[in-house]
């Protein structure tokens, strides 16, 4: 909390030191006073409780000589003239210390102790006086023992006591008022230095408020003039430093949101971290890269908020070596591995030395995968081009190396020279088709479109080479237009590779379904055969390009594993998606939605 102004804490001292001296004075005093009043009431006690012994003793010698019998009367008549002399208690005692009778029908407290030490005094011929605490009663007692004795031979031991609080009473009554009087002196040195420095004290507390306010930022705390002449002063040099310590913060405030917005609009991930790698600054970007684990990571240290050791190390390396240092990190998912990498600079203090350093995370994941797609497609490419030009070459190689060729030799290989070049056209088309497609934008511009038009041309299209293999197409389409905004030269395409693909795959003499119907929001085309079906492993595949589930086969039936790929883009491109479900040796059912207009 913040430290009292010095005036009240001086107000506050004086009141202490003040009200420390009167306590001390008054305890002491009253210390002094109890003991002299204790010491007077003790002899006091003594005199009068050793008149009471010798004025009962007779009674007492009767108590101690009578028979059994009589003892108990006698012992009566004892407490009777004791009690008219103020004796409280009369105890006897015989000649060997034990208790023979008790006015107070209770055996002495200290006999469980031992004997009394007045009554083992008086049985060794001294003055027997004991004044001690009654813990039952809280407070002193006082007794007297004198010994009983008939000529020379000790018949007893008289003890006569006042267990009343004679001695304490007085005690109390100057404890309280002690007390008294040091709440009453209390209240007015506290009334005397309060009037005495309070005009100060509220001034220096309001100046002190003020400095405070500042110093937490608080430049618009009201600043309230006072007629005394330094308080006045101070005011207008607090109002000063208020004014200037505004425009700073408004410059420093208005300078820290440029740099939050260029950090927060940058793709790159940026953190900065001071000397012990604490984090200073870090931008949306780089929590997201990093997964950082907290959400408020400012002053945590880097591998409290991260478990990647490669920030840990490069930082370390460069407040190390006060170099610039470069490197790349892999993130492990999920929802997949990222690719990062990474540069680190130091930050200079004034010194020179690295206080600190800003590492530049820069994800690279999507540059890395469009190499490996670039990559891959280039081989897949060459590979699916290299095998129709090589047939192509092979065959009219053959036939000009060969004058002598029969026709009808020549014939066939010339048949499947332009077999292999219609293949590779339909595979030079498909990979244009695809280009066109994966650009994200239809090359025409977008109509309403009937989605049973395309669907139906497709049907019509295949129908006779579904005919001559004996497998028989079923062609549903919705009773009412099924209208989707989209190119009608690529959703026939859609429809003709998927039914193509059922057609090929379906072996003779098998069915082939096409449906086309609609949910509230969207057109669905389905493809359903009876065909091979497709292994459950491969499902999530067949979409990518050049993606063969039997490689042989698909190239028997001339197919360029681009097909399903253009399916997929062309659905996406229209805003839509594509499914399959698929039981191996039972069949597969291809579903394409794509929104309603």
């Amino acid at each position: 909390m913040p430290a009292e102004p010095d005036v009240r804490r001086l107000s506050r001292r004086i009141g202490l030191v003040s009200g420390g001296v009167l306590v001390l004075a008054v305890v002491v005093l009253g210390e002094l006073a109890a003991g002299v009043a204790d010491r007077a009431l003790v002899t006091a006690a003594r005199w009068r409780l050793s008149m009471n012994a010798e004025a009962v003793r007779p009674e007492a010698e009767a108590v101690l000589v009578a028979a059994d019998e009589a003892r108990p009367a006698a012992f009566e008549a004892l407490v009777a003239a004791a009690a008219g002399r103020d004796a409280v208690r009369v105890t006897l005692f015989d000649r060997g210390g034990a208790v023979l009778a008790d006015s107070a029908d209770r055996a002495d407290p200290t006999a469980k102790q031992g004997e009394p030490e007045e009554v083992a005094a008086a049985r060794s011929g001294r003055f027997g006086f004991a004044v001690r605490e009654l813990p039952s009663r809280g407070h002193r007692g006082a007794y007297v023992a004198t010994q009983v004795r008939r000529g020379s031979d000790l018949l007893g031991v008289l003890r006569v006591s006042d267990e009343s609080d004679l001695i304490d009473g007085p005690r109390t009554s100057i404890r309280v008022a002690q007390l008294a009087c040091i709440a009453i002196g209390g209240l007015l040195i506290a009334l005397a230095t309060s009037r005495l420095v309070r005009p100060y004290a509220r001034g220096i507390e309001r100046i002190t408020a003020t400095a405070r306010a500042l110093a937490r930022g608080d430049f618009d705390h009201e600043l309230t003039g006072e007629d005394v002449a330094p308080f006045q002063e101070l005011d207008a040099a607090l109002g000063a430093v208020a004014h200037a310590g505004r425009e700073r913060a408004e410059a420093g405030a208005s300078d820290r949101h440029k740099v939050v917005a260029i950090l927060g609009a940058m793709v790159e991930g940026v953190l900065a971290v001071d000397a012990e790698q604490r984090i200073l600054l870090v931008n949306g970007a780089a929590a997201r890269i990093l997964q950082l684990s907290s959400s408020r990571p400012d002053g945590k240290p880097v591998s409290e908020v991260t478990r990647v050791p490669e920030i840990t190390a490069i930082l370390a390396s460069v407040l190390a070596g006060g170099t610039t240092e470069h490197g790349e990190l892999r993130v492990v998912g999920p929802p997949r591995d990222r690719w990062v990498e990474l540069h680190a600079t130091p930050l200079r203090a004034h010194d020179g030395a690295a206080g600190g350093a800003v590492l530049v995370l820069h994800d690279v994941t999507d540059l890395r995968r469009l190499e490996a797609v670039r990559r891959d497609f280039v081989a897949n490419v060459s590979h699916e081009l290299k095998t129709p030009i090589t047939a192509i070459r092979g065959l009219i190689e053959t036939c000009l190396d060969d004058p002598a060729m029969d026709q009808a030799t020549r014939e066939r290989f010339l048949a499947r020279s332009r077999e292999q070049a219609l293949r590779l056209s339909t595979l030079v088309t498909d990979l244009l088709t695809l280009s066109r497609v994966e650009s994200g934008e239809p090359v025409r511009e977008p109509l309403r479109i009937d989605l049973r038009a395309p669907v139906g041309d497709a049907v019509a299209a295949l129908r006779a080479l579904a005919e001559d293999k004996g497998i028989t197409i079923d062609c549903r389409l919705d009773q009412e237009p099924v209208l989707v905004l989209g190119d009608g030269e690529l959703l026939r395409l859609v429809a003709t590779n998927l039914l193509d693909n059922a057609v090929k795959y379906t072996p003779r003499g098998g069915h082939v379904a096409v449906r086309v119907d609609r949910t509230a929001t969207h057109a669905r085309l389905e493809v359903e055969d009876d065909g091979i079906g497709i292994e459950p492993k491969h499902v999530d595949r067949i979409f990518q390009r050049f993606y063969r589930v039997d490689k042989a086969r698909s190239r028997e039936l001339g197919g360029t594993g681009l097909g399903l790929s253009i399916v997929r883009h062309v659905c996406l491109v229209h805003g839509g998606d594509v499914g399959v479900d698929s039981t191996l040796g039972r069949g597969s059912t291809f579903r394409v939605r794509i929104p309603l207009v």
